[in-house]
């Protein structure tokens, strides 16, 4: 194999694919490698962790077809540590040593034949459906926050992908606080109910907004009945589906309330951000107390405390609740500029978070019980 690249192509492509590392590739050698193969009259680039897997397409000079497996990390310290000016001139011999010459510099690194490389399967284009890229990472990004990082629950870290009754819902939850997102835009044929791992789906959004992809743009998901693939443009991202049976989250959501609230998001992300600094970082509690007109927040831990109060339209009874600031802080991110409406019962029960004339997102936090 012989090819010519430019260097600048070379470190976008192969950081698209960089995101598939984990921990668990150092346990299995061939797993440090990514697979560089000749195709299109450019070059086909892979990487995998045996659980998700990226293949992604750079233009390239193609001089001689053929294919290698190389480690990864060495591969894109040397890339990046080339001059700027020149192009990179690849090269692969028959004994699998991988010459890579740019200008007077000269690497010699030795390669792995592609058939010690796991085999990817492809993207399932039988069962599949469309999607535009603006909408999809819209619907990731305001929900995945919810999802939980190190639950021995495997099943809550990933995001449920439902379709039925004519719309599309992806759902988080790490137990204490719920996000959902809902459309009806999208047509799909069958029914479907699978869980998909928050790892891909974050690689996903950033590869969509980092490549420039149009919202428009559609993206081509392809389902199995243990994967799930996205492709876009000639970028393909796969991943194994979560087993288990996710939350009955319908449940979860509160059918009635005795009364809501609706804030100025700016206003309420400022007031939370000074509440929490005087928090324990470990376990950080803001107050809320209604009242006539004002909205009261607190908070304190052993060196500091912290009171102020904001404007509202509220003529109740006072009501007071405590948060984690940190989950308050993630709905209203995705809120942005626009005002949120809180939607309470009692100080112990669900509260719902939703955007005034977006349904589209609906937030469900629980409250925590304070002395």
């Amino acid at each position: 194999m012989k090819i010519n690249s430019n260097r600048e192509n070379l470190i976008k492509g192969l950081q698209t694919i960089q995101a598939g590392v984990s921990s668990k590739t150092g346990t299995i050698p061939i797993l440090q490698n990514f697979l560089m193969e000749t195709e299109d009259k450019g070059l086909k680039v892979v990487f995998t962790d045996l659980e998700m897997a990226i293949k992604h397409h750079i233009n390239v000079d193609v001089k001689t077809e053929g294919s290698i497996t190389i480690p990864i990390k060495k591969f894109m310290e040397i890339v990046q540590n080339l001059g700027e000016e020149s192009d990179v001139n690849i090269s692969v011999d028959d004994s699998n040593r991988v010459a890579i010459n740019s200008g007077k510099s000269k690497f010699k690194l030795s390669g792995a034949p592609k058939n010690d490389y796991p085999v990817i399967p492809d993207l399932d284009e039988n069962n599949s459906f469309k999607m535009p890229a603006g909408l999809m990472a819209s619907m990731i990004s305001g929900t995945i926050f919810s999802a939980s990082t190190e639950d021995d629950r495997h099943f809550l870290n990933g995001l449920l992908w439902k379709y039925a009754d004519e719309k599309l819902s992806v759902v988080a939850t790490d137990g204490r606080r719920l996000a959902l997102a809902t459309t009806d835009k999208i047509k799909i044929k069958k029914d479907f109910k699978i869980i998909v791992p928050s790892k891909i789906l974050n690689e996903l959004v950033k590869f969509i907004k980092s490549a420039d992809i149009e919202d428009k743009e559609e993206v081509l998901v392809g389902l199995s009945s243990n994967q799930i693939g996205f492709k876009i443009a000639k970028t393909v991202f796969i991943s194994r589906l979560i087993e288990g049976n996710f939350p009955a989250y319908e449940q979860i959501i509160p059918k009635t309330r005795e009364f809501s609230v609706e804030i100025k998001t700016p206003k309420l992300v400022a007031v939370t951000r000074r509440a929490a600094i005087a928090t324990n970082e470990r376990s950080g509690v803001v107050k809320y107390t209604l009242k006539k007109g004002m909205l009261v927040v607190n908070s304190s831990s052993q060196t500091m405390d912290f009171e102020d109060e904001l404007e509202v339209d509220y003529n109740g009874k006072d009501f007071q609740v405590s948060f984690n600031p940190k989950f308050i802080l993630d709905i209203l991110k995705n809120a942005g500029e626009q005002n949120i409406i809180l939607d309470f019962n009692t100080p112990a029960t669900p509260v719902m978070a939703r955007i005034p004339g977006n349904e589209d997102f609906t937030y469900i936090v629980m409250p925590l019980r304070t002395q």
